[in-house]
């Protein structure tokens, strides 16, 4: 979808709808992976170490092999594997329950196996054919990443900079590194048993939070540091907190993770209940992180941007202004910014852009900082004529909004027929796309340059409008990715939960 006029490729209105194709693909996974499972579970393998006997280690053989109760199951194989570990075949015979052990006295393994309706259950939750599970987890974290990836690759082909763009791309992030993590646990045949898998459903995204503690540690310090600089110079305001703010509720996040054990030991918590919440508190660690990078990321990526074409009309928009009210040096860089492209644009035979400064006056300010920008212009050799005022915004949503209408006004036409681009501070760019988008404007950006104390402050303000805007989808693709841990936990620790899939 794009937008002629404005020479801008819009995102299309669905794009969020490619991932319905997760239900066909989730059920049809479900039927093949119980299909299998039935075809091949009235046999099981079990994979133990060789043991000691005498001197030194001895192989396993059928011998070595004692079953209490020969009219339930039957050992029919034994091979080898890396470093003598040896895999025993067992044979469903009857319906039943028996108890099978490895070895000698000295040392033996101990396993109960039950057969119901022809299918062997090994301790109350392995059985044969979980491998076509591992198969279908990572085609499920494969696919999604894969969607994400597209929605992404969308919106950045569109210029679409938005909080569905850092969406898009945490998604992404995390189901990539799920992806990556089980199909080489596939690969290298590191997986043995359902319990096996299980357990590293339930622990990938610890593993995740173990990656990321000394780099987040960093960025934490990092931030803190910038805050302290940037209250230094701007003042003392809740917003130039936010570096602290985060970083102090990262480490309570972590602290609770590292504590949860202990805690829930302390209040006689279920063990499972406490694995699962503690896949819970990880995953919600990890999933934020990559949000939180992934913000960091895209508010970098807009800074970079410049309109691709000549528009109609710019908008700069307003901050601050001296007391004799002329432009402080943020908003002098943010016209200069604007004056700059649209000279190169009319060097390159382009037609020049109609101005529209933006900003209303505020308590302490003599004039609009709107007015204060126009006298800038004209001071500088812009046409009177070429300048169209909005000097009633307050906030970044109002510049956009106010913006448009004065836009329409003055063209006579709707805004989603002209090209419009807008000029603001680099670390401000995200912010100007995504109030642009909310006023109904396809408005492409591009950032003057600043000091380097504001831009984590700005990354994380960025960051607490995705989770204020988004945090329906956020919570709807949290929980999605919670319910296989959870269902892993359950699998794992309330064992007679997975015998349910054979029926009995």
């Amino acid at each position: 979808m794009t937008n002629a006029a404005a020479g801008i490729a819009l995102p299309p209105k669905n794009l969020w709808r490619r991932f319905l194709i997760l239900i066909p693909l989730v059920v049809a996974m479900a039927v093949g992976c119980y299909l299998h499972i039935r075809s091949v579970c009235s046999t099981y393998e079990v994979w133990t170490p060789p043991y000691f006997e005498g001197e030194g280690f001895s192989r396993f053989g059928l011998d070595d092999v004692h079953i209490a109760d020969a009219g339930v199951v039957r050992a029919t194989n034994v091979s080898y594997g890396i470093g003598d570990s040896a895999c025993v075949t067992f044979e469903a015979v009857a319906d039943g329950a028996t108890d099978v052990t490895f070895g000698d006295e000295m040392l033996s393994t101990y396993w109960n196996m039950q057969v119901r309706n022809g299918a062997i259950i090994c301790a109350g939750i392995d059985f044969s054919g979980w491998e076509s599970i591992l198969i279908c987890t990572c085609i499920l974290f494969g696919v999604s990443a894969a969607l994400c990836a597209s929605a992404l690759s969308e919106l950045k082909c569109a210029r679409w900079f938005d909080y569905g763009m850092v969406a898009a791309c945490g998604g992404a992030m995390f189901l990539f590194f799920q992806f990556l993590l089980f199909s080489y646990l596939l690969v290298r045949g590191s997986l043995r048993s359902f319990s096996d898998l299980a357990y590293m459903l339930t622990s990938a995204a610890d593993m995740f939070t173990i990656i990321g503690l000394i780099p987040m540690a960093l960025l934490c310090l990092l931030v803190s540091l910038s805050n302290l600089v940037l209250i230094r110079r701007e003042g003392m305001r809740p917003v130039n907190l936010l570096g602290v703010i985060v970083s102090l509720l990262w480490l309570a996040a972590i602290w609770l993770w590292l504590e949860w054990w202990n805690i829930g030991a302390a209040a006689s918590i279920p063990f499972a209940t406490m694995q699962i919440v503690e896949s819970c508190i990880a995953v919600a660690i990890s999933y934020g992180e990559c949000l939180l990078l992934v913000t960091m990321l895209c508010a970098w990526m807009a800074s970079r941007m410049e309109p691709a074409v000549p528009v109609d009309y710019l908008v700069m928009l307003g901050c601050g202004i001296r007391a004799d009210g002329t432009p402080s040096p943020l908003l002098a860089g943010r016209v200069d910014r604007a004056r700059e492209f649209d000279a190169k644009c009319v060097e390159a035979g382009g037609a020049p852009a109609t101005f529209v400064p933006s900003g209303g006056q505020g308590p302490d300010e003599v004039i609009s900082e709107a007015q204060s920008m126009r006298d800038y212009l004209v001071s500088r050799g812009v046409s009177a004529d070429r300048i169209v005022l909005e000097d009633r915004s307050a906030t970044t949503n109002e510049n956009m909004e106010f913006s448009r209408k004065v836009i329409e006004e003055h063209a006579g036409r709707d805004a989603s027929e002209l090209r419009v681009g807008f000029s603001t501070t680099n670390y401000h760019v995200f912010r100007g796309y995504v109030c642009a988008h909310r006023a109904g404007m396809a408005a492409q950006g591009m950032g003057s340059r600043t000091r380097a104390y504001f831009w984590p402050n700005a990354f994380l303000r960025e960051f607490a409008g995705l989770l204020a805007s988004r945090w329906k989808g956020i919570l709807i693709t949290y929980l999605a990715i919670v319910s296989i841990y959870v269902l892993a936990g359950y699998a794992l620790f309330l064992m007679g939960e997975s015998s349910a899939i054979f029926g009995g």
